[in-house]
């Protein structure tokens, strides 16, 4: 069975939370997600990730917040292999994500 950590992001951005919505579907699919699941009833995402050194999940939550929107990023990777010792395979999960989102 893998060993599984989980690190999770929170930040806040202008705009309307149905666009913060469709944005962040983009973007997982452009970093190259798959699986990637929107469930607009509850303003969340998921989607896997898998890449040669990384095995993970990420769960993205769209909230409103006073004017702005804020998005809450959690994810969740395998951390018992060898590439985990010299960078955070979480980390890896969710810079993936950002980069694409400020893209």
């Amino acid at each position: 069975m893998a060993i599984r950590k989980s690190a999770e992001e929170s930040f806040v951005l202008d705009g309307d939370r149905r666009a913060w919505f469709e944005k962040c579907g983009q973007a997982l699919a452009a970093a190259g997600f798959g699986n990637v699941s929107p469930n607009s009833q509850l303003w969340q995402l998921s989607a896997d990730y898998h890449k040669a050194t990384v095995w993970g999940t990420i769960l993205v939550t769209i909230l409103p917040d006073t004017d702005h929107t804020r998005i809450v990023a959690k994810a969740t990777a395998n951390v018992d292999n060898v590439f985990a010792l010299f960078r955070s395979p979480t980390q890896k999960v969710l810079d993936a994500f950002k980069a694409q989102l400020a893209a």
